[in-house]
């Protein structure tokens, strides 16, 4: 009797962690940016999901680095965090802001240093550095 209550335990046990792992699979396919797109107006991107997320640079408050070995960018393990007034704003994983020139856009925002970008970007995981706020008017 005891044998088959642990059975049953185990697999109660089992499932539980399936149902988290696929969960966890179906919010990352979801979150995966499917198009990136940046200009010297804006950075846009669409999510899997279908959920859009956009910010105008002349909006834009604060830059942030997310470094992370968890979660929907894992792989990528840098995201920038290009945060505007609100809500608005736009998450870009790293090799997305290289290969879509976000990198070099970042620079017209006035006072941007890319030493401070650089030194976020290289933090070991997990860490949220702040590396440009638009200074008060």
């Amino acid at each position: 009797m005891a044998l088959l209550v642990l059975l049953g335990a185990t697999a109660l046990i089992t499932a539980g962690f399936a149902v988290q792992r696929n969960e966890r699979r179906r919010r990352d396919a979801a979150s995966a940016t499917v198009e990136l797109a940046a200009d010297g107006d804006r950075v846009a991107r669409t999510l899997a999901d279908g959920r859009y997320e956009e910010v105008r640079w002349s909006e834009v408050q604060e830059v942030e680095v997310l470094t992370t070995k968890v979660g929907p960018h894992r792989e990528d393990g840098v995201v920038l965090v290009i945060a505007g007034p609100g809500e608005r704003g736009c998450l870009v994983p790293s090799r997305l802001a290289v290969e879509h020139g976000v990198i070099e856009l970042l620079h017209a925002l006035p006072g941007f240093d890319s030493r401070r970008l650089v030194a976020a970007m290289e933090r070991p995981p997990p860490a949220r550095t702040t590396c440009w706020e638009r200074a008060e008017k």
